[in-house]
């Protein structure tokens, strides 16, 4: 442990004893209510994540389930777009953000609703990007959601930023049939299963 330790390992670069994956756990809001959480991971961009969450979400939906979706691709939101939603997020009275509706009552919750512009560059990086998909977990009211598919980019550390975040349950695998991407994908897998996920499938 460093002799300035603050204890606060989720801001932390040091590698120390303390440094255990509970260190970075953040509890889901008391006034929310998720039963079970899926992440869509890979260990690449471009492989088709935001399409397999959005169907998986539609298909949830229509099996009459309340479903919601935590973008944590951060720096490149296109959830909001694919489902045709635009504007800021709501607040609670008790400064919880509220997630945005589809039309068939998908709740969502994506970096592009907390801007004043959804065109504006999202320029953050490390630890600012980490902090906001723990915001969009424990600072947001997800009522009654039966299944919560939350989405990294594919950049690893936003992928471990998104696993970070607990009741994650079980992965979904998005890559493409090549010798790269299923290495990517191995990795990745491992990183899941040694933090707790469930490997559901690759597509």
């Amino acid at each position: 442990m460093s002799e300035n330790c603050s204890h606060n390992c989720s801001s932390c670069g040091e590698t120390c004893a303390s440094r255990t994956m509970e260190s970075f756990r953040v509890p889901l809001n008391p006034q929310s209510s998720v039963k079970k959480v899926i992440g869509v991971v890979s260990g690449k961009g471009g492989v088709g994540k935001s399409l397999v969450t959005s169907l998986m979400a539609c298909k949830m939906r229509a099996r009459n389930n309340r479903v919601g979706i935590l973008d944590a691709d951060i720096t490149g939101p296109s959830i909001p777009k694919a489902f045709g939603i635009h504007g800021m997020v709501g607040v609670t009275a008790d400064q919880l953000m509220l997630p945005r509706t589809t039309s068939t009552g998908i709740e969502i919750l994506s970096s592009n609703l907390i801007l004043e512009h959804e065109t504006d560059p999202v320029i953050w990086r490390g630890p600012v990007v980490g902090g906001v998909i723990k915001q969009f977990w424990s600072e947001a009211l997800w009522k009654d959601i039966d299944y919560m598919f939350r989405y990294a980019s594919g950049n690893r550390r936003c992928a471990a930023d998104c696993i970070s975040v607990p009741a994650a349950g079980r992965y979904y695998h998005c890559d493409f049939p090549a010798g790269a991407g299923f290495d990517d994908r191995g990795k990745s897998g491992q990183h899941g299963e040694e933090d707790g996920y469930s490997d559901s499938g690759i597509g």
